[in-house]
C-alpha cells in the first residue's frame, strides 16, 4: 500500500464509516457504484478509480524547505518538501542556487536519490524508533527494546569507567563520513567530545580520503575551488574517486566540460561508473599509486612539463632547503630570535636572499609574489645566525 493510499484512506474512512472499509479491502469503488449515504455531516469525496487518489498526491497542506544531512555526502542539497497531514508527501530539488559565473552552467538542479529517499525512509518498517540492545553471541541478530533512560545510562557509565580506569583520552569520538550535518547535531557531538576530553578521531583520515600532499603544500586540505571550475579546465585528473556515486550533485560540470572539449582521465584500479565517462582510464594495481604518482611528477620536473609561474607562487617548491640537515631554511637559522614558521627563497630578479611570502610565521597569508620571481633551481651560499655558512 502506498503512503498516498493509506491517507486518502484514511479520510475516506473518516467520513463513511466501517461499512466502506470492506469495499476499500476489496478495490475501490467504481465509477459507476453510488456513494454511500454519509448522513448528517461531511459528504464522501466521489472516487472513481485508481486516477482519482493519485490525483491527490498533487494537492498539499504546506511546503517547506528541507535538506537531508548523514546521507553519506557534506552537499547539504536545497530541496522543497511536500508536506499533507503532518507527512512528508513527496520532494523536489529547490532552486535557491546562483546562476552560472563565466559562461559555466548552473549550480542548480543539486540532489540525488541518496536524499531523495528520505521521505521514505521516515516511514519505513526498518526504522529504529527506540534503543535496541544486542543479547545473546553478536551476530545472532537477537535485540532486546530497552528505555532510553536504561540506554542513555549504560553508555555514560561506560565512559565514565573508561576515563577514570584509562583516562578520558581512550574514549574515542569518530564522526565517520555521514555523520556531518552542518548544524546542531555536530555541534552538539563535538561539544561534548571536547567537554570530557575524548579523542577525536579524523573523518577524512580514518577512510583514507585526506589529501596530504595538498595539506603539506597548500597548509590545507580542501584547496580546490568551487565545482563549477572543473567546466573551465581542459585537463580534468580523477584519482581513485568516483564522482557519479559520490559526487552526483556536481557530476554535471565534469560531463559538460567534456562538451566544452576538456579531456577526463580517471585513474582507479576498478571500472568504477564514472570510468564510463572517461576519455582515459588507468588502472593502477592496487597500492601502486604512490609509485606512479612519483614517476608523474618525476616526468613533469624532468621535462619541464609545468607552469613556472603557477609552481612559484602557488607551492613550496621554491624554498631554500639547507643541504646539511635537508629541511627548510627558516628564519631562526639567518636570524637569533628567528621564527621556525618562517621559510626563504632565492629572488632571481634582485639577486638576494628573501622570505617566501604566505609562510606561516608572516603577517600577512598573502601569497602574492609581487615582484619577487622566485628561483626554482640552483645553490646559493647563505650566512647563517651562528657565524656559520650553508
Amino acid at each position: 500500500m502506498s503512503r498516498g493510499e493509506s491517507i486518502s484512506r484514511r479520510r475516506f474512512l473518516g467520513a463513511t464509516g466501517l461499512g466502506t472499509l470492506t469495499l476499500l479491502s476489496r478495490g475501490l469503488l467504481s465509477s459507476s457504484a453510488a456513494p454511500a449515504a454519509a448522513g448528517p455531516g461531511p459528504t464522501t469525496p466521489p472516487y472513481g478509480d485508481w486516477s482519482d487518489i493519485y490525483r491527490q498526491a498533487w494537492t498539499w497542506d504546506k511546503v517547506v524547505r528541507c535538506t537531508h544531512t548523514r546521507a553519506n555526502c557534506i552537499s547539504a542539497c536545497s530541496w522543497n518538501a511536500f508536506v499533507k497531514d503532518g507527512i512528508v508527501w513527496r520532494e523536489e530539488q529547490a532552486q535557491v542556487y546562483d546562476p552560472g559565473r563565466g559562461g559555466a552552467p548552473d549550480f542548480y538542479p543539486r540532489g540525488c536519490q541518496k536524499g531523495a529517499c528520505y521521505s521514505d525512509l521516515m516511514h519505513a518498517p526498518s526504522r529504529l524508533r527506540y534503543p535496541l540492545k544486542r543479547v545473546g553471541k553478536r551476530g545472532r541478530g537477537k535485540w532486546m527494546r530497552v528505555s532510553w533512560d536504561a540506554a542513555l545510562e549504560e553508555v555514560a557509565e561506560a565512559i565514565v569507567k573508561a576515563a577514570v580506569e584509562h583516562g578520558p583520552e581512550t574514549v574515542v569520538y569518530d564522526q565517520g563520513t555521514t555523520n556531518i550535518d552542518f548544524g546542531p547535531g555536530t555541534a552538539a557531538e563535538l561539544r561534548l567530545a571536547d567537554v570530557i576530553g575524548a579523542a577525536n578521531i579524523d573523518g577524512w583520515a580514518g577512510v583514507g580520503d585526506m589529501p596530504t600532499g595538498c595539506l603539506q603544500t597548500w597548509g590545507m586540505f580542501n584547496c580546490e575551488g568551487t565545482s563549477d571550475d572543473w567546466f573551465g579546465s581542459d585537463l580534468i585528473i580523477v584519482w581513485s574517486g568516483n564522482p557519479v556515486a559520490t559526487r552526483i550533485p556536481d557530476m554535471h560540470f565534469l560531463t559538460e566540460g567534456r562538451y566544452r572539449g576538456a579531456k577526463l582521465v580517471l585513474v582507479a584500479p576498478d571500472y568504477n561508473p564514472t570510468a564510463l565517462h572517461a576519455d582515459l582510464w588507468l588502472n593502477p594495481r592496487l597500492q601502486t599509486d604512490s609509485a606512479l604518482a612519483l614517476s608523474v611528477a618525476h616526468t613533469l620536473v624532468e621535462e619541464g612539463l609545468y607552469d613556472r609561474d603557477y609552481v612559484r607562487e602557488q607551492t613550496d617548491l621554491p624554498f631554500l632547503v639547507r643541504r646539511d640537515n635537508g629541511r627548510f631554511l627558516r628564519e631562526s637559522d639567518v636570524k637569533k630570535g628567528g621564527r621556525d614558521d618562517a621559510f626563504y627563497l632565492w629572488d632571481e630578479a634582485g639577486a638576494s636572499l628573501r622570505q617566501a611570502p604566505g609562510s606561516r610565521g608572516m603577517r600577512s597569508a598573502g601569497i602574492n609574489l609581487g615582484r619577487l620571481r622566485p628561483a626554482l633551481g640552483g645553490l646559493y651560499e647563505v650566512a647563517l645566525a651562528d657565524g656559520g655558512r650553508v
